[in-house]
């Protein structure tokens, strides 16, 4: 992995500014930085304004950027892999949805998505199609009403079942809720335009045509939407494996990690052969020498004469 014509940069966290600031130090204090940068993002997502901010930091100091999906990377994760020129997806690698996490009104600690009440409309509007045609369907099969009293009198029940509903979303978090999403649809087209990473309209379905923030998408999937994935191959495989390492049954920290994987490789193999060395002189001090063998059995020989 040493070998690897890359730098390698871990994120291991929330997206957040913390992350991206330490991020961006990183990147500045590297003075001898190659022309391509691999990410690895482990993250459930975050502040989209932080993942665009990521995504256009990486192509300001690369000309080149590679995306390794080693685990759960979400919402604003994909995000961030809209900005890469190509996606490494590992066995185990999952994105999910653009689904921005609002904070839930009168509750600390607890998110909903930014789709639920979307998707509560769509709902709705079904449920009033679908009850009107039944009332109108079954009042006009069933009396001998005119088609306009039956139509007048479906309306004013379906009108009486779907109110009470309608009337418990609020217009001002239905407009929190469509400006969130569509700040996460603007920051992906703006990062689509600089690497056309996205299959047609993929854009529209990672930001409205899935059903949950969780929904899996693996690697089959994420070639319908992104133009250039592929598996890790030779030194890719240890970037997978190291990062799997250092993260898997590690609780996610409360500030996210960013960490030189390069480096951190370094220090590893360093601390192997410091172990390997330090076993070895133990190994040779406590051996007898030849020589020692010899002197000791000289001495023995003149006690006893």
């Amino acid at each position: 992995m040493i070998d690897y014509d890359a730098d390698v940069i871990l994120y291991y966290g929330d997206i957040n500014r913390l992350g991206y600031n330490d991020l961006s130090t990183l990147l500045e204090k590297n003075s001898e930085k190659k022309d391509r940068v691999c990410l690895v993002p482990v993250t459930y997502g975050g502040d989209p304004d932080a993942g665009f901010r990521i995504a256009r930091a990486l192509s300001h100091h690369y000309t080149d950027v590679e995306i390794l999906v080693a685990d759960a990377c979400k919402s604003a994760g994909t995000l961030l892999c809209i900005g890469a020129h190509r996606l490494i997806f590992g066995d185990r690698g999952e994105l999910g949805p653009l689904d921005i996490q609002l904070s839930k009104p009168d509750e600390m600690f607890e998110s909903m998505s930014g789709l639920d009440i979307i998707q509560a409309l769509s709902a709705i509007q079904t449920q009033t199609i679908n009850s009107f045609r039944n009332y109108w369907v079954d009042i006009r099969g069933g009396s001998r009403l005119r088609t306009k009293l039956a139509a007048d009198i479906a309306a004013k029940l379906t009108e009486s079942f779907i109110a009470p509903i309608a009337a418990k979303i609020d217009p001002v978090t239905l407009g929190e809720h469509q400006r969130a999403m569509q700040i996460a649809f603007d920051y992906g087209e703006r990062l689509n335009e600089a690497v056309s990473s996205l299959q047609p309209q993929a854009l529209v379905s990672l930001v409205s045509r899935y059903p949950s923030h969780g929904f899996v998408i693996d690697r089959k999937e994420a070639r319908t939407i992104f133009k250039n994935v592929t598996s890790p191959i030779g030194p890719q495989i240890e970037i997978y494996d190291l990062a799997r390492d250092l993260t898997s049954g590690t609780p996610m920290p409360p500030q996210p990690a960013v960490l030189d994987l390069i480096e951190a490789s370094k220090k590893i193999e360093n601390k192997d052969a410091e172990s390997d060395n330090t076993a070895a002189g133990t190994t040779d001090q406590d051996a007898p020498t030849h020589d020692g063998s010899n002197t000791e059995s000289a001495e023995n020989e003149s006690d006893a004469a």
